[in-house]
């Protein structure tokens, strides 16, 4: 498999940081305790996409996405030349979604690892970079509306992502790791018929 040198500590593709899996937030008495616990000194809270889990980064003026199992993203990202505007020694990590991808994290900035920086100053870094480019941002914190609709949110939104303000991001060792600095409570994860 070929592999993509995006900056010094970096190669792609590679296994992402990925959420461990909390309780389901099936019933409006879950949502209500949850919203009861949640700590927001400790915690970012993200809507959780329904897409696939993809890398995106640009090398000697090429974009190369990667999907969660460490291998090659084989579908078309639409929105892809879009983040050739930032340059060379960009890695972004998020969601394909409708065939767009919808970054969530960077990884690298200019040639630059971004892993030892906390959560929330990636976050801002992200927040920042898509709007250089002019691309959105989808993942404000939900409301507590939001969050007591629930399946209403189907099938774009499948919950919520909890991310440790001041956690570093951790590259896995392969596709079935998971980070307890990251946790994810879907809506149900029963599989639906």
């Amino acid at each position: 498999m070929q592999k993509i040198d995006v900056c010094a500590g970096l190669t792609l593709p590679f296994f992402p940081m990925r959420p461990s899996t909390g309780r389901t937030l099936r019933t409006p008495k879950l949502v209500r305790e949850f919203l009861a616990g949640f700590d927001s000194d400790y915690w970012v809270m993200h809507p959780k996409l329904n897409g696939d889990r993809a890398g995106l980064a640009v090398v000697d003026g090429r974009c190369f996405v990667q999907n969660r199992h460490g291998g090659w993203y084989r579908n078309r990202v639409k929105n892809a030349d879009a983040f050739l505007r930032l340059g060379n020694g960009f890695c972004l990590d998020g969601e394909v979604f409708e065939s767009v991808f919808y970054p969530f994290d960077t990884v690298a900035e200019s040639g630059e690892l971004c892993t030892e920086l906390p959560t929330d100053e990636r976050e801002r870094l992200t927040r920042k970079l898509l709007a250089s480019i002019k691309q959105p941002w989808v993942f404000d914190p939900p409301s507590a509306d939001w969050l007591e609709a629930r399946q209403v949110n189907l099938p774009k939104w499948e919950g919520v992502v909890l991310k440790c303000r001041k956690s570093g991001y951790v590259r896995h060792g392969d596709d079935q790791a998971s980070s307890l600095a990251w946790m994810k409570r879907r809506w149900d994860n029963r599989k639906l018929v």
